[in-house]
């Protein structure tokens, strides 16, 4: 698929689930606000038992034309949503033929952003319940973001940016979007850096891990002056911990895998903890993103 006027577009994945709603809603203002063109885009699963490839007067044709019909139906339905919200933004649609996951890693990997609807679920219910997006994480050049019906009414312009720091490359990325997301927005910056409760009996633990998040943040001030930023040093359980810090932020921001204990929160049961408990949105970022030019 071609990048709409040569720019790379934030893509929204659209379903038939109510969460499309607030997910399109998200990107057009991602879209909006970084100048970019907004690429509406909805996975079409074909049964076995009708290919899409079926001809007319053949069995199946009424109903594959129907399924395609409804398919087309989605994106212009979002597209009316997004254009409602900005006019005179550059909005493409498209039905894609295949599995979600497989089209949205085909189709986002020419994307700057891709953004998803989600729910949140009870523990018990997310222990068995695997995110599409989830599977995404680190597997996209560009960072994605999964976005929960918001819980109440977020300001259009400041509150805070949420970001998880570890060190890690892919944490450096995520400081990087975290920046540009709060410069775009007016909105202040929250820097978190958590580690495991045994890490703290060590002596020395909270000058060493403020010393590493300073350097974390290091150069971003110059090119962010106007961004304010708390720093915190939180011991516990990672994805708790940041989802509760974020509960009234406009954003969360993560890498998509990091050390140690990073990489079994982001990559392990804690994600789906992320994922699914998170009251505003989720974005985690790769470590190759290169960050706003």
């Amino acid at each position: 698929m071609n990048v709409p006027n040569d720019r790379a577009p934030v893509l929204v994945g659209v379903s038939r689930s109510a969460a499309t709603v607030w997910a399109v809603s998200w990107a057009a203002d991602q879209a909006a606000r970084r100048g970019l063109p907004l690429l509406i885009l909805h996975a079409q699963e074909w049964p076995s038992a009708i290919p899409p490839g079926v001809t007319p007067g053949t069995g199946g044709h009424l109903w594959a034309s129907h399924f395609r019909a409804a398919g087309q139906g989605l994106v212009d339905t979002a597209r009316a949503e997004a254009l409602h919200l900005h006019p005179e933004l550059d909005i493409s649609v498209a039905v894609a033929e295949g599995k979600p996951s497989e089209v949205l890693r085909r189709i986002g990997g020419e994307a700057s952003l891709v953004v998803l609807g989600t729910r949140r679920l009870s523990e018990t219910d997310a222990a068995f319940v695997r995110s599409r997006g989830a599977g995404l994480f680190g597997e996209l050049p560009c960072p994605v973001a999964l976005v929960p019906r918001p819980e109440e009414p977020r300001p259009d312009h400041g509150g805070t940016v949420v970001v998880g720091v570890d060190g890690s490359a892919a944490s450096e990325a995520a400081v990087a979007w975290a920046y540009e997301e709060a410069a775009l927005t007016g909105s202040d910056l929250a820097a978190v850096e958590v580690r495991r409760p045994h890490s703290a009996a060590r002596a020395g633990f909270y000058e060493e891990t403020r010393l590493d998040l300073a350097e974390a943040l290091a150069g971003w001030h110059e090119k962010y002056p106007q961004v304010a930023v708390e720093r915190q040093v939180l011991t516990g359980h990672p994805a708790h911990l940041l989802a509760e810090e974020a509960r009234q932020a406009r954003c969360l921001v993560v890498g998509s895998h990091g050390r140690g204990g990073w990489r079994e929160a982001l990559l392990g049961s804690t994600t789906r903890s992320l994922v699914h408990h998170t009251h505003g949105p989720l974005v985690v970022v790769p470590p190759q993103y290169p960050g706003r030019s």
